[in-house]
């Protein structure tokens, strides 16, 4: 499905999904897609040559996201095709059933009803007739969680399941959410911002079970789509936490035809609960630094002082530099998005500010950004934070 950040509106008829369709065709075909890197498992492709250091940030964010898919759902059985997509046109990609969002960063923009914005980041089309695009994985980023996600989604269709969309969501949520460490993905599974809208959304029983009857088959408007990704990762979310690990066949035996509307809100709600979150910040003191970071990552997104209370306990005592710059980060983008008490502030600005003087990061891009996102909270400072966020990404995007 096409990944985005928070947006909406409503029904597509039949006709205006025909358009879609048709929209999505003729994308395909009128692309002329030339091979930009290729291993045993994966190729990419493009629509124009690829710089050198676009090509080695793709292969470097995909080939992670492949083995950690693979891992937890079984070795791909045929090669996967890529394609970087720089279209740009949200709108047909967005309303279809495979339409991925994510909050923040770059990317085509959509309304969400109910939501807010939204940026599409990537999409997966399975297509099984002449008309649409070419089966395979489109990328507007070279991100490692969007691949990820993306992935699961092409795995899924090796394995030919049609599955409901909440649970081929929810699977692609929680393997879609981590950290990069080198060339391993660390999948952490809290994935804050659907966390965020479902605690303040209000879902009907009526749209709550009509979104549980989703497949990826069906046509949704993007409000469905966006709820049904959210969903799925609560209560898959719930399932993992439950389970230990992404026992994913026996979810698939269990729930591949559909879930009692009953046990799906149980579940969901539980996720919700303070107490989940708080059991998985626990989390943050794992021996594994980049567990740690996994953890940290989009703690912002959440607006709750359970979660900046937790990170500045973490910044206290946190050893590893690299780690100690992600709570940094994410103390900082909590402060933006929520008013902290005096304390809370005393004790962010005591840590977050010489960590990120002090900050020595190995690729000189973010440690430029490093620098000049130091340099915007100086007295008198007119820098404006977003261009070094953007270069920091890794520490703070889901």
């Amino acid at each position: 499905m096409p990944i985005m950040d928070p947006m909406s509106t409503r029904g597509p008829t039949l006709g205006s999904f025909v358009a879609v369709l048709v929209a999505l065709a003729v994308f395909a075909s009128c692309a002329s897609w030339q091979t930009a890197a290729r291993t045993e498992q994966w190729t990419l492709y493009a629509e124009r040559a690829l710089t050198s250091e676009e090509t080695r940030q793709y292969v470097q964010s995909i080939e992670p996201a492949r083995a950690a898919v693979a891992d937890a759902l079984g070795p791909f059985e045929s090669r996967v095709s890529l394609y970087v997509w720089e279209d740009g046109d949200a709108g047909p990609v967005a309303r279809s059933s495979s339409a991925q969002l994510n909050e923040g960063g770059t990317g085509a923009v959509q309304e969400v009803p109910g939501i807010g914005p939204a940026r599409v980041r990537a999409f997966h089309a399975r297509t099984k007739t002449f008309f649409g695009p070419s089966s395979g994985i489109y990328l507007g980023a070279p991100e490692t969680g969007t691949a990820a996600h993306e992935l699961v989604h092409a795995r899924i269709a090796e394995e030919n399941l049609n599955l409901p969309l909440w649970l081929e969501e929810g699977l692609a949520n929680v393997l879609g959410d981590g950290y990069q460490e080198g060339e391993r993905w660390v999948v952490d599974g809290l994935s804050c911002w659907p966390l965020r809208e479902l605690t303040e959304a209000r879902i009907t029983d009526a749209e709550f079970v009509r979104l549980l009857a989703l497949s990826a088959e069906d046509s949704s408007d993007v409000r469905e789509n966006v709820l049904a990704h959210f969903v799925g990762w609560a209560i898959v979310f719930d399932l993992y936490r439950e389970s230990g690990k992404l026992d994913w066949r026996a979810w698939v035996e269990r729930y591949g035809r559909g879930i009692d509307p009953s046990e799906a809100r149980m579940r969901m709600q539980r996720t919700l609960t303070p107490a989940a979150l708080e059991s998985w910040l626990e989390r943050l003191k794992d021996a594994q630094p980049a567990v740690r970071v996994a953890t940290a990552k989009g703690l912002w997104k959440l607006r709750s002082l359970i979660a900046v209370e937790a990170l500045l306990d973490a910044i206290e005592r946190e050893k590893d530099p690299l780690a100690r710059v992600a709570f940094a980060i994410n103390l900082l983008a909590s402060a933006g998005e929520m008013r902290l008490p005096e304390n809370l502030q005393r004790r962010m600005w005591r840590q977050a500010w010489p960590t990120l003087r002090r900050a020595e990061l190995d690729d000189p891009r973010e440690q430029k950004a490093i620098e000049e996102l130091f340099a915007t909270f100086r007295w008198g400072s007119r820098s404006n934070p977003r261009a070094p966020l953007e270069a920091l990404r890794r520490f703070w995007a889901e």
